[in-house]
């Protein structure tokens, strides 16, 4: 599995884990740690006598509705993409972990005393890169692909925008385009203004 390293009781279950199978952890922050992993998944897909590497691509929990942005990285290094599309049924119990409001004790509390976790799973055919395809259209196509599988709504938007401040500039950008469906190209509105205003 690839993901960040996490301090607390996170982190003592991730060293542990690593004893019993090999894990890369990484910090989110450190620019050198990025290259590095980006090393070792390149060195991991190359011998072809180890597992395939779990990876979650939209980097952080989202809340079982839609898919958002999938960080290119894990399409850069080549090899071949085996898509899962993963949607928890609430009915029982929600396996959503917003971080930013439980912490680990408190979800898995909440998880260990829910009635049930009933998850839909979709393992999907291998996609590969095509000729021509950036990493970042093959990280589109394959999103679109797991989106639809799992009849999920799909996000431009980073996950990541649940713990940072949203830029003005996106504000101001999903402004306009709200403003652009509720006014039209505004031919309409611009003639009965004037209409009324006669």
């Amino acid at each position: 599995m690839v993901g960040q390293a996490h301090g607390g009781l996170m982190g003592l279950i991730q060293r542990s884990t690593v004893k019993a199978c090999p894990h890369v952890w990484f910090e989110r922050s450190e620019m050198k740690d990025r290259h590095l992993v980006t090393k070792r998944l390149r060195e991991h897909i190359a011998d072809k006598n180890k597992l395939p590497i779990l990876i979650f691509p939209e980097g952080t929990c989202i809340n079982n509705t839609s898919v958002m942005m999938f960080k290119k990285g894990s399409f850069e290094i080549g090899g071949t993409i085996y898509p899962v599309a993963i949607k928890y049924d609430p009915q029982f119990g929600d396996a959503f972990w917003n971080s930013s409001k439980y912490d680990l004790v408190s979800y898995l509390l909440r998880i260990m005393t829910s009635w049930a976790i009933v998850c839909n799973v979709w393992y999907m055919p291998p996609m590969f890169r095509e000729e021509g395809e950036d990493a970042v259209q093959f990280a589109n196509r394959v999103k679109s692909a797991i989106a639809h599988q799992g009849g999920l709504t799909e996000l431009s938007w980073d996950g990541g925008l649940k713990r940072a401040k949203v830029k003005d500039t996106f504000k101001e950008q999903q402004q306009k385009n709200y403003s652009k469906m509720i006014v039209g190209n505004g031919s309409t509105g611009n003639q009965s203004m004037g209409a009324e205003s006669d």
